[in-house]
């Protein structure tokens, strides 16, 4: 959404994203740590197809995701409570399936909450620019679990700062937001190695991806829709769904070499 057709009042984009819920909930948005809560309904504002529809945020879904959500203003987390917010909006307002992905996205550190959204979006690009991967059924577990994605390592963990890179990784793959993973590795030609970063995708990590971009009815179309990009999120330059091919992407050339034991 242009800059230009956001509102200047954060009361109007509290009550465009909102609906009737911002009477109900009204004194306590008002009690929260604003800055955080002004930078989630600025992200699910900006996420919403039409702010006019007369649609109505689900009272639970509301309620946790700024009681849980408003206390940072890391922007990440901002992306994905506001993602989840402007989806629970209807007519009625009554859907709360959004209930169980807060739940999710509650749970879980800024760091894993980049880490994913780094995973799903290059798989995104790389499955978009894939004519056979178009038929790919994000549903299915046992076809999904076939796709692979590579990184250099070097390439993203320096976003994280000092958080524990393997805490990141073994946390999605706890709440099943990403298979089978592997960090590991590789000896180049002048000696020097490359690690490296594997993982396998899995379907509720989709899901989740989904409705971070209010496009949850959209999710089993992932293999076909470009879903942009989210602000502030830096996604390596490099990144391929086999080792041949990224290393072919980064100008390398792969010798034999002797697996090192894995870092995960």
């Amino acid at each position: 959404m242009s800059n230009s057709l956001i509102p200047k009042s954060i009361d109007i984009i509290i009550e465009n994203v909102l609906g009737p819920t911002s009477k109900e909930i009204g004194q306590d948005i008002n009690t929260l740590y604003k800055k955080g809560r002004d930078l989630i309904f600025l992200k699910a504002f900006r996420k919403l197809k039409n702010p006019k529809d007369r649609g109505k945020a689900n009272l639970r879904v509301a309620r946790d995701v700024f009681w849980n959500g408003s206390f940072t203003d890391e922007a990440i987390c901002a992306e994905y409570f506001g993602g989840i917010l402007a989806s629970s909006r209807s007519i009625d307002g009554k859907d709360d399936s959004g209930v169980f992905y807060v739940d999710i996205i509650k749970s879980m550190s800024s760091g894993q909450l980049r880490m994913h959204y780094i995973i799903y979006r290059t798989l995104n690009k790389e499955l978009i620019a894939n004519n056979r991967k178009k038929t790919l059924n994000p549903g299915q577990e046992t076809e999904l679990n076939r796709e692979e994605l590579f990184f250099p390592l070097l390439d993203i963990i320096e976003q994280f700062g000092g958080e524990d890179f393997g805490m990141i990784l073994h946390g999605l793959h706890a709440k099943d937001l990403i298979g089978d993973f592997q960090t590991d590795k590789y000896e180049l030609k002048d000696g020097k190695t490359m690690p490296y970063l594997k993982v396998r995708p899995k379907s509720l990590g989709i899901q989740l991806f989904a409705i971070a971009n209010n496009r949850f009815s959209d999710w089993r179309n992932f293999p076909t829709v470009d879903w942009g990009d989210f602000e502030g999120v830096i996604l390596p330059k490099f990144f391929a769904q086999s080792l041949d091919l990224l290393l072919d992407k980064i100008g390398l050339k792969k010798k034999d070499f002797k697996n090192q034991k894995s870092k995960n």
